[in-house]
């Protein structure tokens, strides 16, 4: 939360670009996603799952603090919420605290 809006987007767009470089469309395109769960199958899509790993966890990033800690107050999870709010305002290529 100490970091500024914009440096967060920025590190997460480059986090972003490079596993997004390695996807290749063949996986997605002729099924192998949807049979990765089949046994031997395992690592058939890597890059993808990757991607989908990162995902996840920039989601977590926003979730975890939020609602992880029962020990915070609602203040501090609408602080949190803010916070995050400001960071897709970024994301949209809007000033940090511009009216969605």
């Amino acid at each position: 939360m100490a970091f500024p809006p914009k440096l967060v987007v920025e590190q997460f767009t480059m986090m972003d670009a490079e596993l997004f470089q390695k996807v290749v469309s063949s996986p997605c395109l002729g099924s192998t996603w949807g049979k990765r769960n089949k046994p031997g199958n395992e690592h058939q899509t890597p890059n993808f799952q990757a991607t989908v790993d990162h995902v996840r966890r920039v989601a977590s990033f926003v979730i975890i603090p939020c609602l992880g800690d029962p020990s915070k107050t609602a203040q501090d999870r609408v602080r949190v919420v803010e916070r995050w709010i400001q960071v897709a305002q970024v994301c949209c290529g809007r000033p940090s605290g511009a009216p969605l």
